[in-house]
């Protein structure tokens, strides 16, 4: 009696365990199916091919630090050239 409890209790956990290794997209996948359907929503020609789909995956990438902070050198160099009439090393 108490090993086919403990036989039970067993099974039933092995099935929440079961149900957590389900295969999840990956990152990239996921990725690319959101460049996809934005593409099609944009009544882009080319949706499946990797050219095709190379502005809308670009979109899709997240930015990083290192993107942020080139956006905001750029953005202070363009505000000093506003600032600087003569136009000295712009």
């Amino acid at each position: 009696m108490k090993a086919s409890i403990v036989f039970a209790l067993f099974v039933f956990m092995a099935f929440p365990v079961a149900a957590q290794q389900t295969t999840k997209p990956t990152a990239k996948d996921s990725e690319r199916e959101r460049a996809i359907k934005r593409c099609k929503e944009n009544r882009g020609t080319d949706c499946q091919s990797k050219e095709g789909l190379r502005q809308w995956l670009d979109e899709e990438r997240p930015i990083t630090d290192a993107d942020r902070q080139a956006a905001a050198a750029g953005r202070n160099h363009r505000e000093q050239c506003a600032k600087n009439k003569k136009g000295a090393g712009c």
